[in-house]
């Protein structure tokens, strides 16, 4: 198990955890995952449980929060993925919050001086003590430059690396483990894990952010209703960012006089226009719209900020969202079931006509709606609740650009709960239709498909010699995999072991037989028949015992 001596470097951490998983009775979580040594883990860690939580989405929640950083974003990704968790462990996580302890300002400033290769009062000529917010891996203070221009300076904390580093480690090792337990053998779990891997590191990089916040502002529109603050180079390194300040009200701060005299309609029309052309037009779009990265500004515009995670849209996958919605008014659930075995990747042989009947029972309350009267939300959940059922792993782009039409739903309907998002959803779709339908993107599409073709057809002749050069050399080699071979194997292996035995008895059955047939036998041959008639008996039954 230990891999490396990056590994054993992590055992303190190990250790500190092995502490946390007791003190949060991590040997109810591990029999209620069907671990093949709960028996083991309950006997080691019953002493110091809290039996006083009961709830296990909760408990899970807890324990990541006390495991710290890497661990909390863990959780917040995995609250992405309602294709892996069931419902209550996806609505607990959601909860998961990485507001901690502020770092000493001393801390602060050394890493800022350290990355900007100037003393703080060079840099700036203000700099707040007390910061905006304090989070897991980065804190926020105010500032002003010599210029007068308001920023906010974002920094990552003292040590983190280090503790990161450890905790992917240990993840590791977690998954070598549980990924053959009953629960988890059907998920590609290192393929989660190397996408929280990719995810955290570029959390911890501060020029990934400083780089979706250029790409973002790239695409806005002098007249857009939306505010995205720019950057400054200058400011800003591996661990600082540095961002214009955006004036105004979170949404997690707002109240009802905030939003009276219309002003709520306004704001939830805007910030659903934007988000949809964000997606449908510009293919990149702002991933993590909770109410606490979105501003109510005193203009009226729409400020979002921190945007340490974007998804990207491609014509592909709007298309496919069309194709979802179409099939869902038409009621055409054996399109729906294609379509769902076409973007999704199987864990196990799926059954189209039950997978179809599924989807039926479950999408059907939504025909006869019009496109306004449908909830993203139920039906995004829907399919994700048939997809876990039937061990149908989404990909993860699906999934986000799902979640964010969930989230932005949610925001509108807090905004505005008369105001429907697939109402301007449907001018999109419009002009996905047209645009997909239009001459040119088929001549593009057809254009694209025979350079393809022409490629591989170009190639064929390289590849055959290749192919013939190494089978006359005897080198060449075929690999095949059977999948859930192991039932055949030992039925083979059965067969190979019983026929041999079968024959010998029957011959041998066959031989006494003869040896006690005439009208004169002498003693001898009476012996060996009925000997061979016993042992051909003892034999058989032996073998019947054994099947």
């Amino acid at each position: 198990m230990f891999k490396s001596l990056r590994t054993l470097r992590s055992i303190p951490r190990i250790k500190d955890i092995t502490f946390v998983l007791a003190r949060h009775g991590f040997h109810q979580v591990a029999a209620y995952l069907h671990a093949p040594f709960s028996t083991r883990i309950r006997q080691l860690f019953s002493k110091d449980s809290t039996p006083e939580i009961i709830h296990e989405p909760e408990r899970l929640r807890l324990l990541l929060e006390d495991l710290g950083p890497t661990f909390i974003k863990f959780g917040q990704l995995l609250s992405t993925r309602p294709d892996l968790l069931p419902a209550p462990y996806i609505e607990e996580l959601e909860k998961l919050q990485d507001r901690v302890h502020p770092s000493p300002l001393d801390e602060i400033v050394e890493i800022v001086s350290q990355d900007l290769g100037k003393d703080l009062k060079a840099l700036f000529r203000s700099f707040d003590e007390k910061p905006l917010a304090s989070a897991s891996i980065g804190q926020v203070h105010r500032a002003v430059t010599h210029l007068g221009e308001e920023v906010v300076v974002k920094v990552r904390k003292k040590g983190l690396q280090k503790t990161v580093e450890q905790d992917l480690q240990v993840l590791k090792l977690l998954v070598d483990v549980i990924e053959e337990w009953p629960y988890f053998k059907l998920h590609d779990l290192k393929g989660f894990l190397n996408q929280f891997e990719r995810s955290i590191r570029g959390e911890l990089d501060f020029t990934h952010e400083l780089y979706n916040i250029r790409k973002m502002r790239e695409l806005l529109s002098p007249q857009d209703p939306v505010k995205i603050p720019r950057v400054y180079d200058d400011y800003s390194s591996k661990r600082v960012l540095t961002m214009e300040f955006l004036p105004g009200k979170k949404l997690s701060e707002i109240t009802d006089s905030d939003l009276s005299g219309g002003r709520g309609e306004v704001l939830a029309k805007r910030l659903a226009g934007a988000v949809i052309r964000q997606i449908f037009e510009d293919g990149v779009f702002h991933a993590d719209l909770h109410p606490g990265n979105i501003l109510m500004m005193p203009d009226g515009k729409v400020g979002l900020i921190d945007f340490g995670s974007i998804g990207k849209c491609t014509p592909g996958m709007m298309d496919d969202l069309l194709l979802l919605i179409y099939y869902l008014i038409r009621r055409d659930f054996p399109h729906i079931a294609r379509l769902v075995l076409k973007v999704g990747r199987l864990q196990k042989d799926v059954d189209v006509q039950e997978l179809t009947y599924d989807i039926m029972d479950t999408l059907d309350p939504y025909y006869g709606l019009s496109i306004q009267d449908i909830e993203l939300t139920g039906v995004f959940n829907s399919f994700f609740t048939i997809s876990m059922r039937h061990q149908i792993t989404l990909p993860p782009q699906y999934v986000l650009l799902a979640r964010t039409l969930v989230s932005l739903e949610g925001v509108v309907s807090s905004l505005a709960p008369d105001l429907e998002i697939l109402a301007h959803l449907e001018p999109a779709l419009v002009r996905v239709v047209r645009s997909r339908w239009a001459p040119s993107r088929i001549f593009k599409d057809v254009e694209s498909s025979l350079a393809e073709l022409f490629r591989s057809l170009k190639s064929a002749p390289l590849h055959l010699s290749e192919i013939l050069k190494r089978a006359a050399e005897g080198h060449l080699k075929i690999d095949t995999t059977l999948r859930n071979t192991e039932t055949l194997e030992k039925r083979l292996e059965f067969i190979g072991h019983r026929v041999p035995l079968a024959i010998l008895i029957a011959s041998t059955i066959i031989g006494s037989a003869m040896l006690l047939q005439g009208d004169h036998i002498g003693t001898l041959q009476t012996f060996l028949g009925c000997f061979g008639f016993v042992a051909s008996m003892l034999l058989a039954f032996w073998m019947m015992m054994k099947n």
